[in-house]
């Protein structure tokens, strides 16, 4: 039997009362199921791209706040990098620097016995030019030939000091030492070509070509 208005209206109350809660508890699931689930998922997406959006945008602007510092600290590491390049003899000034260490020890009062340069042992982006060094001399003449070394504007670094007591000349005592020494220098690298292993394989191409 079809429910009609007028068969409603003739109904007895509760049952007037469960017809209105069933079609209410159908009207509130399909409003459920097509419209609020549907807005609470979307919104619950949304939600989390925002969560993600605030966490980037709080990351840049760290980095942000932070580009001013790393700026002026590379700019610092320039500069320390410079300073320590600058001290770095070219290779055309090597012979010239052993020379001058040769002269300052004779001018401390030294007698050089040895003055060795050995080989340039090459580094990742300098050269090491070491030489072996034997004087005879007093302490305050040998203390005099390092000071004097300290102060040359290029960088040479005293390592394997040795000294032995040599022979007493009256009150003084001489003293024979060796040491290992070496300066370096700057290497250049090598700028790559570019375009020469296109041009290789192009040349490849066309003798291949060639050959069918």
């Amino acid at each position: 039997m079809a429910l009609t208005t007028e068969s409603i209206i003739r109904l007895p109350t509760h049952k007037k009362v469960l017809i209105l809660v069933l079609v209410l508890a159908l009207i509130f699931a399909l409003f459920w199921q097509l419209s609020y689930k549907p807005q609470r998922e979307r919104i619950a997406r949304k939600e989390k791209k925002l969560a993600q959006l605030i966490n980037e945008r709080n990351v840049k602007r760290k980095l942000a706040a932070q580009y001013d510092k790393y700026k002026a600290d590379l700019k610092v590491i320039r500069e320390r990098l410079k300073e320590v390049v600058a001290k770095l003899p070219e290779k055309k000034e090597i012979p010239l620097l052993l020379k001058s260490i040769s002269n300052i020890g004779k001018g401390a009062g030294l007698d050089i016995v040895l003055f060795k340069p050995k080989g340039e042992q090459l580094r990742e982006f300098y050269a090491e030019v070491p030489f072996e060094l034997k004087f005879v001399g007093g302490y305050h003449q040998i203390g005099l030939f390092f000071y004097n070394v300290g102060k040359l504007p290029r960088i040479v670094s005293i390592k394997d000091f040795a000294v032995t007591r040599a022979k007493a000349e009256g009150e003084e005592v001489l003293l024979q030492a060796t040491c290992l020494a070496a300066t370096y220098r700057f290497v250049e690298q090598p700028k790559k070509k570019k375009g020469a292993t296109g041009s290789k394989r192009a040349k490849r191409t066309k003798k291949g070509g060639k050959r069918r």
